[in-house]
């Protein structure tokens, strides 16, 4: 049988409804009242926000002030809307419900005052008040006050409690679609924490709160605390470095040991994020995150967060008194992970060498981890892991990655060796040889990153060999397909439309960061520091694009008879940089000259470099840079 107070809830409910459809003005005000109050913007000067009377008094206006600020914590970030609305003539009385939580306990009624002047409303401004509006004080008056403000209070309790009950519900329609409970009561402590691990991943809320004991009746004791952390985890996992580490896409994870007795559980998981910026700052390492589970009377296993989940200094305080160093399961993680994404041999080394760059340059580690030879020795294991993901770091650095260019290999006797080089767009001119070694398995062949020493005299010497050659000529690769100016035509310019096409492709390849295709696109005079120039020039664009603002767009095309000189507006930094690429015509199809670099600008240090870069053509006829100075004239002319 439903309780009295229940039935009459129900009965003001709909009767609200009624009253809202009606008087909808006032309750929409009073919501605007609220949404100014939650960004503190409300303007309490007489006239403004609200229905203050001029003769209140400027300690009374702080006073009020003071309350309304206390109300921004409750008032959260929820969606409001109004529940109820009351009306007596020219005041009414505004219940507003703030709702759309998991946790019922943040549910809240905020009761507002209104007052009418004229065909506008205002609200007061002390919540369930009609205090210092300046409205009448005559008995009948007063009635009317009165009747509206317990009218509010009143219901305010018994709609809160409603309101309550009824979210209550939905979390558990929203969890049980998610996870249902016929499900959840069928998982071990493993299943249980495997579950939890993969709706991390996904960011899975609703099936989060589950498995922290969504299901539970009653929820546990800190089911406000468990719900806060968790939303707080899937909104921003940036200041959350626990939750991190079982969310963010870019973090490889295994459980490594799990445990349990009849009430009891405990997994570990192994965590490695290359990623974060401690990562990037100290090199990566293998983290253990120890999950409690506990049994619930009915039988349903839920994780218990350890307080680092809740306090993201906890780890901090606790990493200095009780460092954990737990080698065993650091070992055992690159096994559990090797079964979790299996290694995938290449038939041949020429093919596992294309394939380890392929992957040492894309987004996913995880692939790259597929490359890894398995080892019987945990520690090795874990070694090579960390070295690959080092490597692999060092490319993918946002402070400056760097570029993997093949030199060259030497395969002999089931082990191939292999030295690249390391560009930096950001030092063009540095010099990073990397020796690369791949081994033969009746599979295939498979990478081993934490090669310490070569393996005979003949690989040792081999290598330092190579890396004497290889330090005064790795550019070469690069410019394969650049082509060599030695003249220019004197009446040859590219057609517009080619032009625009060349420099729409530099453009793309800038923005992806492919070194090769860009150099494909451009020539080069036939000058001693050339070669050091382009990279210069190209590591310059490819450093910048990142910080790029806008899409960088062309923006006209300017044609001679030597040159065909392409426009275009980007930026950095939100600044403007409006570059003018010189296009030629050379045996190939017309290339882009990037040793000759001009920017439209007056800042007097741009016009020495754009000068500077010009004296690059003294070796040809003054009609070459005359008329590619003239270009440049025009391209100020149109920026200015």
């Amino acid at each position: 049988m439903a309780s009295p107070v229940r039935t009459i809830c129900v009965l003001w409910w709909m009767l609200a409804g009624c009253a809202l459809a009606a008087a909808t003005d006032p309750g929409k005000t009073a919501i605007e009242f609220l949404e100014k109050v939650r960004a503190g913007t409300i303007n309490l000067e007489p006239g403004g926000d609200t229905a203050l009377t001029e003769h209140t008094s400027d300690s009374k206006r702080e006073q009020i002030s003071r309350r309304l600020k206390r109300m921004v914590m409750d008032l959260g970030s929820e969606p409001l809307e109004v529940g109820a609305t009351r009306l007596d003539g020219d005041l009414a009385a505004v219940l507003v419900r703030k709702s759309g939580s998991y946790d019922p306990s943040r549910n809240q009624i905020f009761p507002v005052a209104m007052v009418k002047r004229g065909e506008t409303w205002a609200a007061a401004p002390v919540p369930a008040s009609f205090e210092n509006t300046g409205f009448g004080y005559a008995t009948a008056q007063r009635e009317r006050r009165a009747a509206l403000q317990n009218w509010m209070l009143r219901e305010q309790v018994l709609q809160l409690a409603v309101l309550r009950e009824q979210s209550l519900a939905k979390m558990r329609q929203i969890i049980e679609a998610s996870l249902p409970l016929s499900t959840l009561s069928k998982l071990g402590s493993l299943q249980t924490s495997e579950r939890f691990l993969t709706a991390c991943e996904q960011h899975k809320l609703p099936e989060i709160l589950a498995l922290l004991g969504g299901h539970a009746n009653p929820l546990p004791d800190d089911w406000s605390r468990r719900i806060t952390a968790a939303e707080s985890a899937v909104s921003s996992l940036e200041t959350h470095p626990q939750w991190r580490l079982l969310m963010a896409n870019d973090v490889l994870r295994a459980i490594v040991h799990d445990e349990e007795d009849d009430s009891q559980a405990l997994v570990s998981v192994a965590c490695l994020d290359a990623s974060s910026s401690d990562a990037q700052k100290n090199g990566p390492r293998i983290e253990l995150v120890h999950l409690e589970l506990s049994k619930s009377p009915g039988g349903l296993w839920r994780i218990d967060l350890p307080e680092n989940f809740y306090n993201p200094r906890f780890a901090e305080i606790e990493g200095e008194e009780e460092e954990i160093h737990d080698s065993e399961l650091l070992d055992a993680f690159p096994a559990k992970l090797a079964k979790l994404y299996p290694p995938v041999p290449e038939a041949t080394a020429e093919a596992a060498f294309e394939r380890l760059r392929e992957r040492l340059q894309a987004q996913e580690l995880v692939n790259l981890v597929r490359m890894i030879r398995p080892e019987s020795d945990g520690e090795s294991a874990r070694k090579n892991l960390l070295t690959a993901t080092r490597l692999w770091q060092s490319i993918h650095d946002p402070a400056g990655g760097q570029h993997v260019i093949p030199l060259v290999n030497r395969i002999a006797d089931g082990k191939a060796t292999a030295i690249w080089q390391f560009f930096s767009p950001r030092d063009p001119d540095r010099l990073k040889l990397v020796t690369i070694s791949i081994e033969q398995s009746p599979a295939g062949w498979l990478w081993v990153p934490n090669v310490q020493e070569p393996s005979s005299d003949d690989e040792s010497a081999w290598i330092d060999e190579q890396t004497t050659h290889w330090q005064e000529n790795w550019r070469t690769p690069l410019f394969a397909e650049s082509v060599m100016l030695e003249d220019l035509p004197d009446d040859g310019a590219p057609e517009e439309n080619q032009a625009r096409a060349v420099v729409e492709a530099w453009l793309q390849a800038i923005a992806k960061s492919d070194l090769v295709a860009a150099l494909r696109l451009t020539a080069r005079l036939k000058l001693p520091d050339s070669q050091t120039t382009v990279l210069r020039n190209l590591g310059y664009e490819m450093a910048g694009s990142p910080r790029s603002s806008k899409p960088a767009a062309i923006t006209g095309v300017h044609s001679g008879k030597i040159w065909t000189a392409v426009a275009v507006s980007t930026f950095q930094d939100d600044k403007p940089a409006l570059p003018l690429y010189p296009v030629v015509s050379t045996p190939s199809g017309p290339r882009i000259l990037a040793e000759v670099d001009l920017f439209a600008s007056q800042i007097r240090s741009r016009e020495f470099l754009n000068k500077n870069a010009l004296t690059r053509l003294d070796a040809f006829p003054p009609a070459v840079a005359d008329e590619l100075r003239e270009m440049l004239k025009r391209h100020q002319s149109k920026t200015d």
